[in-house]
């Protein structure tokens, strides 16, 4: 089996890979999709006010949120 990251956009229901593929026409091959980070899903001060933002402190996401931001900006 040869795992390759190959980055995609989604559009209309369909994946389209940024590069193109070494498969053949009709292969089956099995996809893990990591979304990209995004700091509109992430905003732990909108979390804060839902009653969710201890609950993400307490479990650690508050760390893990400030480390995807951290990357998005390098």
């Amino acid at each position: 089996m040869v795992v390759r990251l190959v980055e995609a956009q989604y559009e209309d229901g369909v994946l389209r890979p940024a590069e193109r593929l070494s498969l053949r026409s009709g292969e089956r091959v099995n996809l893990i999709v990591v979304r990209r980070p995004d700091p509109g899903r992430w905003d732990l001060a909108r979390l804060a006010k839902t009653g969710y933002g201890d609950a993400l402190a307490e479990q650690g996401l508050a760390e893990w949120a400030n480390a995807l931001e951290d990357e998005e900006k390098s």
